[in-house]
């Protein structure tokens, strides 16, 4: 077996798996009000990961190694969003309305600073 050979065949799927467990570390480190949900073409890695997933799952044709890592990546990275998810959900109910929503203006409860049928001043 060539070099080339042991570094696609082992090296490549060692660092992705690595890789994606430094991903779940960080989703149990990073605060949560650090979570973005993903915009515009980052939704292509929802896209790689259904595809990782699927081959683990269902690819027939692929050795057995490669079945697990793609697996071993797919459950790391779907444990991570998971975590991620749960955590910031849980910090925004704690942190309540106080965080980055609009204020609401007096007690009939309209939203400050929304622009209105002559114009106005926009959202801030």
């Amino acid at each position: 077996m060539s070099l080339w050979e042991v570094v696609s065949r082992i090296g490549v799927p060692l660092i992705i798996v690595v890789g994606t467990a430094f991903l779940v570390v960080g989703a149990f480190t990073d605060p949560p009000d650090s979570f973005s949900w993903p915009r515009g073409w980052q939704w292509a890695w929802t896209g790689l990961w259904l595809m990782a997933a699927g081959e683990a799952a269902f690819g027939t044709d692929r050795q057995w190694f490669e079945r697990a890592w793609k697996g071993a990546a797919a459950l790391l990275v779907a444990v991570a969003c998971a975590v991620a998810i749960w955590r910031h959900r849980r910090w925004r109910r704690r942190a309540g309305p106080t965080g980055g929503e609009r204020r609401r203006a007096g007690p009939t409860g309209g939203e400050r600073g929304r622009a209105g049928p002559t114009g106005g001043e926009r959202g801030r």
